[in-house]
């Protein structure tokens, strides 16, 4: 069977539904829909239209879903929100970020490491509303967005794109990259799908060293999969 066109425009880029990327990076598709297909809101009468936070890699394609690199630039917007960030606030820290750095993916570049904290205040100073304001006084917030360990795992190439996420802890069993398998988490050194792991265990009835046997691969990486499986699941 061929690969349709709308598949063939995901290779290199990774192609995930808006249910595995909320699921991958814990939270809600829903939420994630709003994110990158803008949403509308009313108050008092009035219709407040807010516009995508930015365009999609797989917009051009047709395909209902997002690419790799925006589901790991999704995991710092996540973080921000779950710290209580407004989304006014992060969207307009997101367009301040890619006019100063010059990055499509501005809170994965490592440059956000520096820049990120005087540009996020800025925007916090430029705004009286009390709810931003309240987010100065939140000590916990910047630590977490700014710090190194939400970029743990990721590798970028020269130009600071993101090209591999091994989502494991100091690990590197598991791997996101989307020259492979479209981008879905498989096992680093085998390249089979966490998901096709955890599927046949239950199939199995939890015979972890059948399936195994099966597949050919360690017991461990077989438990492995069934880690990060059981880590990213609702």
């Amino acid at each position: 069977m061929g690969i349709s066109m709308h598949a063939q425009g995901a290779f290199g880029v990774g192609i995930y539904s808006y249910a595995d990327a909320a699921r991958f990076i814990g939270t809600e598709s829903r939420e994630l829909r709003r994110w990158l297909k803008g949403y509308s809101t009313s108050r008092h009468g009035e219709v407040h239209e807010y516009d995508p936070l930015w365009r999609p890699q797989l917009a051009e394609t047709g395909i209902d879903g997002i690419g790799f690199r925006d589901l790991i630039e999704l995991r710092f917007v996540r973080l921000f929100v779950t710290a209580g960030v407004p989304l006014v606030l992060i969207r307009r820290t997101i367009d301040e970020l890619r006019e100063r750095l010059g990055k499509e993916y501005p809170f994965t570049s490592t440059s956000f490491k520096t820049d990120g904290k005087r540009i996020f205040m800025e925007m916090l100073n430029d705004n009286g509303d009390k709810a931003l304001v309240d987010v100065v006084r939140r000590q916990d917030v910047m630590p977490k967005v700014i710090g190194p360990s939400l970029r743990e795992g990721i590798e970028l190439n020269v130009d600071e794109e993101a090209t591999r996420w091994y989502p494991m802890p100091r690990s590197k069993s598991v791997v996101f990259d989307p020259a492979r398998s479209f981008g879905q988490p498989i096992l680093a050194d085998f390249g089979v799908p966490t998901v096709a792991i955890a599927e046949a265990v239950k199939a199995e009835g939890g015979d972890a060293k059948r399936v195994a046997r099966l597949y050919e691969i360690p017991v461990a990486a077989v438990r492995r999969a069934l880690a990060f499986e059981e880590r990213v699941a609702h």
